[in-house]
């Protein structure tokens, strides 16, 4: 709306025309005193002599709100009418025209004042329809700009709350320029791909792939198509993942895949056989070094407190850099960097970077790690496999592993991918395709799916063993198989581990002998002495008033039920105690080896160990003392080499008595390929039991 000073400068200019104006300065004058009717009606009659002059006369009235012929539009449709009529005229009709104060200055205000009220009228309808009339009706509005953003800022609200692939491409092709056209592109591509791929499909992934080459999330795509293609993580859906889509972008970690997944124990047999039947392999370099390195045996050493490795032909081949190191397991060892863990392999190349706080070895190509308190999975290319972290994550079992979250706990499968969520109290292995799980107190079991397969009833359970396992429902015992079917009935007070097909039972302080089926095979009659009894070569001892003898699989005495203490037969003979010596029993009942010893022990590779005056030492089948007893306690020789102690301190004999190790060690460890770690004062040595030598030892040692 014009201001009061201007419709009064206005009104002083008509006046003085007003006895001797024509038309035109009488419709102004009409228009000064606010006479709209007369004024609109003069102008109108104007319009096709003085074109200019009456235009902006109407575009006045219409552009004021005071009279009824308050139109916006219309007072601009005169106000361009008689902008571009006035170049037309002449220079006398100019000087008319601003007598009346008509000029290009009063033309262009007032043009300007319609454009402001044009786009305020339009702006209040609060509509992309009316916001693209006024950009349509006033393209040279300097407002224009305004509206257009304003314009395609709704349209870009109402696409977005649309939110369909279909809308954003719609906007971008009516609206190229907004601001908004690179956002929108964006969401039109993350929409396309979502609408594309609803269900998860391996086909809608490969379609859209194969219909959108250039969309951005072809990437993920491919991703999905690997995941899906590849989620058993075994060694054929690698390996058909890599031959269906050779183009896809993850197929190099396939490869890397299959190949950990193959040669998961990195023994040199089963990476030759990966040669052979891979032979397009793309990394064969590596794969060679690797053969190499599988057949090579590092030893851990400690040099001015740091670890490294040696060979055992003593040649150094990783350098003592480490704060602890751990022995090699499939092809990697853990070893400790300013407090983290990590791996190398045995070239020495740090192959898992040491950024965590536990590890764990590798098994299966998998290792446990931990970092700021929290447990995933790994693998051998050092690719976190696991989805979530976890507060514990057990060893696997049957390629599926415990984990706890918020002090629950479910199941991860070896490729990492949570199977079960966490929702059980307690949560043990995977044992034959079930697991005992405890919910609300109760012990049931699950299969891999995570779904009751037995019904949580109990109040313990154990693993299953070839189909059968342990329960406990009122303190009480029982067996039951796989389809939840007692075999035996909650009621035993103990139940011991089959062997040979037959489980001790105890009842009351007495046991007898089920079988598989549930059969009580043997009764229960013998006395219980807290010790668990299962059978050896198809005899137990049976124990009844302090006097013991071996029966059979039917419960049938195979021995006199004389003896203080009787073991099974091993190697055809039977140790026995009598009048509180120990000799040996044939299986005639014959005394092959006189009662004579403090203690005897089972025969092992022809060799019983025995107790004489306190002290260990061995016997042939003959009965004749191959090694004195001068030991404190001594174990079973294994490759012709056995380990004794004396005095607290361990050594290392041969079957001729030999000791080739004093014993003044701390701890003695049995290594492959006839190697012995021992430990004395903290010190470390490696013996070569092929060699009869030491091949490397610490100093100090």
């Amino acid at each position: 709306m014009h201001s009061r000073r201007s419709s009064f400068s206005i009104l002083l200019i008509l006046l003085a025309f007003t006895a001797t104006a024509g038309k035109l300065p009488k419709a102004y004058n009409a228009l000064s005193i606010y006479n709209y009717f007369e004024a609109k009606r003069l102008f109108e009659k104007e319009l096709k002599k003085q074109t200019s002059g009456a235009a902006y006369g109407l575009s006045i009235i219409y552009e004021r709100t005071d009279n009824p012929f308050s139109n916006i539009d219309s007072a601009y449709k005169y106000i361009i009418l008689s902008e571009n009529n006035y170049s037309k005229l002449s220079s006398k009709q100019i000087q008319k025209l601003k007598e009346l104060n008509v000029s290009l200055h009063t033309i262009d205000s007032l043009k300007n004042r319609i454009h402001v009220k044009a786009f305020e009228h339009y702006k209040k309808q609060n509509s992309i329809v009316a916001l693209n009339k006024f950009i349509d009706k006033y393209i040279t509005a300097p407002e224009c700009f305004e509206a257009i953003e304003l314009r395609n800022a709704m349209a870009f609200t109402e696409t977005k709350s649309l939110n369909t692939s279909k809308d954003y491409q719609k906007f971008i092709q009516n609206y190229p320029f907004a601001k908004q056209t690179e956002e929108a592109q964006k969401l039109y591509e993350s929409t396309l791909f979502e609408e594309s791929t609803k269900n998860n499909t391996l086909e809608e992934f490969e379609k859209f792939i194969n219909e959108h080459p250039n969309n951005p999330f072809t990437g993920k795509a491919a991703e999905a198509i690997y995941t899906i293609a590849t989620k058993k993580g075994d060694v054929s859906s690698f390996h058909a993942f890599i031959k269906k889509h050779p183009t896809n972008p993850f197929v190099e970690k396939a490869w890397k895949n299959l190949y950990t997944t193959f040669t998961a124990d990195f023994t040199t047999a089963k990476l030759n056989q990966f040669k052979k039947e891979f032979p397009d392999y793309p990394f064969q370099e590596q794969l060679n070094q690797d053969i190499v390195l599988s057949e090579a045996i590092m030893l851990p050493i400690r040099e001015n407190e740091q670890w490294g490795f040696i060979t055992p032909d003593k040649k150094t081949t990783i350098p003592c850099v480490y704060e602890w190191v751990e022995n090699f397991s499939e092809g990697l060892a853990e070893c400790g960097v300013n407090g983290k863990a990590g791996f190398i392999n045995k070239s020495g190349k740090v192959i898992i970077p040491f950024i965590y706080d536990e590890v764990e070895l590798f098994r299966q190509g998998i290792a446990i790690v931990r970092k700021d308190g929290k447990y995933s999975l790994i693998n051998k290319l050092g690719a976190t496999i696991s989805k979530h972290t976890y507060t514990e994550i057990a060893p696997f079992s049957e390629n599926m592993a415990a984990v706890s979250e918020n002090e629950k706990y479910g199941y991860i499968a070896i490729t990492g991918e949570q199977v079960i969520n966490p929702t059980f109290n307690k949560a043990s292995d995977f044992h034959e395709g079930l697991a005992a799980v405890e919910l609300g107190g109760q012990y049931g079991y699950i299969d891999s799916s995570g779904q009751f397969a037995i019904k949580a009833n109990f109040d313990w359970a154990d693993n299953f063993n070839r189909g059968i396992s342990k329960v406990k429902s009122i303190n009480k015992l029982g067996l039951i198989n796989k389809k939840g079917e007692f075999i035996l009935k909650c009621e035993y007070d103990f139940i011991g581990e089959f062997a040979e097909g037959l489980v001790m039972v105890v009842q009351e302080q007495k046991y007898g002998f089920a079988n598989e089926s549930g059969e009580i095979v043997i009764p229960i009659q013998f006395d219980f002495m807290n010790n668990p009894l299962k059978f050896t070569n198809g005899a137990v001892k049976a124990i009844k008033n302090k006097k013991q003898g071996l029966i059979d699989k039917k419960g049938k005495y195979i021995t006199p039920k004389e003896f203080d203490a009787i073991e099974p037969y091993t190697e055809g003979l039977a140790a026995f105690e009598k009048k509180e010596k120990w000799g040996y029993l044939d299986h005639n009942n014959k005394i092959q080896i006189a009662n004579s010893f403090q203690k005897a022990y089972p025969f092992i590779d022809c060799i019983a160990v025995i107790v004489k005056n306190d002290k260990k030492g061995f016997i042939n089948k003959n009965g004749k003392i191959i090694i004195e007893p001068i030991y404190d306690d001594a174990g079973s020789f294994l490759d012709g080499f056995c380990i004794v102690n004396m005095g607290n301190k361990l050594g290392l004999i041969d079957l001729s008595g030999t000791a080739l190790i004093p014993c003044e060690m701390d701890e003695i460890i049995t290594l492959e390929n006839s190697l012995i770690e021992l430990l004395k004062d903290n010190k470390i040595a490696y013996f070569d039991k092929k060699s009869r030598s030491v091949i490397w030892k610490e100093t100090g040692f």
